[in-house]
């Protein structure tokens, strides 16, 4: 009977975000030979000097949500989330659902879409989709009254990339967004929040006040910032089973804004790609 040594006894890697990126990557390089690390690059919204640290395990810290999302969508043509967690159970799950950790998985689906990160990065078009995707739609006399003749144009590009569908609906036309729920970049999150804040109307109310305007900021410690984050998402994920509830379906369009930020530049974005 041989003996075994300590140093004969190899410690088994604990798998990470990176390394099964790393696979998964290289499976789909081998798979497909004729395609290189720039045409995968291509085929995503992933610079190729950022998948190329990736394969080199030069990542300093894990990727935003919206790194892990392009690479596995782009890869498996594979837009729902949920799919995607199933199909990649481990540390990639993981991240997945923790940036969408505030709906419920069972009862809302999100999709990411490349052709919406591209098409919305255009203010009026990210709102009047914002609009469309409500459950009573976005009816045409209001995108004349929001956004006059440049909303009448957007609408036209918006069902040129087939994004909406036309209905007629009390009398009048309506368009729904064909992706109701859905995700985008991190890069757009800041430009889309700034859209929405734009577009809220802060006038002098006439009767009671049925809007909420808050902004809050203030140095806390580790303990402080836990529990601001851990109550936001508890709201959060109660205003979402309110917003996907049918008991409360009507045709008030409602915006909730929520960002918390401690300005570190250098963590991981969980949650911002949903828009």
């Amino acid at each position: 009977m041989s003996e075994v040594t300590t140093e004969q006894i190899q410690p088994v890697a604990k798998p990470t975000v990176i390394s099964e990126l790393q696979k998964v990557i290289r499976g789909y390089l081998d798979k497909h030979t004729r395609i290189s690390l720039n045409g995968l690059s291509k085929r995503c919204t992933v610079s190729e000097p950022t998948l190329r640290r990736i394969m080199n395990g030069q990542v300093k810290t894990t990727p935003t949500l919206t790194t892990v999302v392009d690479i596995l969508s782009t890869i498996n043509k594979e837009g729902n989330i949920r799919t995607l967690a199933d199909m990649y159970p481990g540390p990639l799950a993981e991240v997945l659902s923790e940036g969408f950790s505030i709906f419920e998985a069972e009862e809302l689906d999100y999709v990411y879409n490349q052709k919406l990160n591209e098409v919305l990065k255009d203010e009026t078009s990210y709102l009047i989709y914002k609009l469309a995707a409500n459950r009573c739609g976005l009816a045409q006399s209001k995108i004349r009254e929001l956004f006059g003749l440049v909303g009448e144009e957007k609408i036209y590009n918006l069902k040129k990339e087939d994004l909406l569908e036309e209905k007629i609906e009390r009398g009048q036309v309506h368009y729904h967004a064909k992706i109701v729920g859905f995700s985008l970049d991190h890069k757009l999150f800041v430009k889309n929040f700034k859209s929405v804040a734009n577009f809220i109307k802060t006038g002098t109310q006439t009767g009671p006040k049925t809007n909420l305007y808050y902004n809050f900021s203030e140095s806390v410690n580790e303990q402080g910032r836990r529990e601001i984050l851990r109550l936001q998402k508890e709201a959060l994920r109660k205003i979402a089973k309110i917003l996907d509830d049918e008991r409360f379906a009507g045709d008030i369009p409602l915006f909730v804004l929520s960002a918390v930020d401690d300005m570190d530049s250098t963590g991981t974005i969980p949650g911002s790609v949903l828009q």
